[in-house]
């Protein structure tokens, strides 16, 4: 189909096969499953604090890296920071890419309180509003910040799905006064929420109806949607990071989905619900990894101080501050890791500083025997690998099985 009979015949209309949904039937079962856990669990302050600054530097780092932006996500949380830190300074001279992100730091915090709970419906001028924090002074060669286009634009490639071209500029308008109406619609409202999110994602590129920040404008109003129905539990976070990962995927679903009119959406839904659904279950493998290290640290005390005989406690000084360093060490690199406790090998337990000095006095022999002893009451778990490789990691099974009532 040439684009001008597309967009002669184009409409909000949409196919989604809910039969075929059942493919995602355990991924809403999932969301509904971790979103309520979540919601239910009241987190300390410094646990929030580190969740909320995780996704927000993840869905940062996502929605921009989409797009081409290079920086990493170490880089990403650094100019979030930044942002906080020259309230007060002139600021510095910023590249295009650095500028990107702190517009799309400022855009989320922007829309988490636009989008709170029991506000007003979206509004025309809110999505005018985040075009122009998310595009100001980073993406102003051919765009205009918090204003439609002038031009025709082209969108997509060959190798992922096919060319797409934007609505006409004569009509965007029209056509975002109709969009509007469309996500607050009573359609739209009987849609699960992370449909409704998905769908104004989808429509919203396929107008594309501006001169650059189109998706990330999109994702941002995704993420909205979610927060403002109650989905973005712990913290303020949509899809970006997931649409990242399977960048490829995510670009040529979009593509395919437009091929034809009304628009079958069925495959572009499931592919987000079943991200979405991943996303949330790693913000409830972050909680269970920080409650079940509170709880394991809370029953080596109670085992350091319990008596298993006149002159011996079921955990010795050493063993009980060994036990302490291993669960310091074996905290996951992703925290949002299904894993609790990453392995640690002998010879990085041995190069350790901690390790060196407290058991410099004795045998290696003596650590092996400390440690297989503590294996064996069940505190650690140890993995012998090929070439005598000994990897050691922290079994939280050890809270039900030493917990003291």
């Amino acid at each position: 189909m040439d684009a001008q009979t597309f967009w002669d015949r184009f409409s909000f209309d949409y196919h989604l096969d809910h039969s075929d949904l059942r493919t995602s039937l355990n991924s809403f079962i999932d969301i509904e499953a971790h979103r309520k856990t979540a919601t239910n669990l009241i987190l300390a302050p410094e646990w929030r604090k580190q969740l909320d600054k995780l996704n927000m530097v993840r869905a940062i780092h996502g929605t921009t890296a989409i797009e081409g932006n290079p920086l990493s996500e170490a880089e990403v949380s650094y100019q979030i920071d930044a942002i906080s830190r020259e309230e007060n300074t002139p600021l510095p001279r910023l590249s295009r890419e650095q500028a990107q992100i702190r517009n799309a730091a400022r855009a989320q915090k922007w829309v988490a309180q636009r989008f709170a709970q029991g506000n007003s419906s979206f509004a025309l001028d809110d999505l005018l509003s985040m075009h122009r924090m998310i595009t100001q002074g980073s993406d102003e060669h051919n765009n205009v910040p918090g204003a439609f286009r002038s031009n025709e634009v082209n969108v997509g490639s060959t190798e992922l799905g096919g060319i797409h071209r934007g609505a006409p500029h004569l009509t965007l308008n029209h056509r975002m006064e109709e969009f509007i109406s469309f996500v607050n619609s009573r359609r739209m409202r009987s849609e699960h929420p992370v449909i409704q999110a998905l769908l104004a994602h989808f429509f919203l590129v396929t107008i594309h109806p501006f001169g650059d920040g189109n998706g990330r404008v999109s994702r941002l109003l995704e993420a909205g949607i979610l927060f403002q129905l109650g989905y973005n539990v712990h913290g303020f976070y949509g899809l970006s990071n997931f649409f990242y990962r399977n960048g490829d995927k995510y670009k040529t679903l979009l593509q395919q989905a437009r091929r034809k009119q009304p628009f079958n959406v069925t495959a572009f839904v499931n592919f987000g619900v079943e991200g979405f659904a991943l996303e949330l279950e790693g913000i409830n493998n972050f909680i269970k990894t920080k409650f079940n290290r509170v709880m394991y640290r809370q029953m080596l005390v109670s085992n350091f101080n319990r008596r298993i005989s006149e002159r011996r406690r079921m955990l010795n000084e050493r063993e009980y501050q060994l036990l302490l360093y291993l669960l310091d060490a074996t905290e996951p690199v992703d925290p949002f890791s299904e894993r609790p406790s990453r392995k640690v090998s002998f010879d990085e337990l041995m190069s350790s500083g901690y390790v060196r000095g407290a058991y410099g006095n004795v045998t290696t022999r003596t650590f092996v025997r400390e440690l297989n002893r503590l294996s064996n009451l069940g505190f650690i778990k140890i993995e012998f690998k090929k070439r005598a490789e000994l990897l050691v990691e922290i079994d939280f099974e050890a809270i039900a099985k030493h917990q003291i009532s």
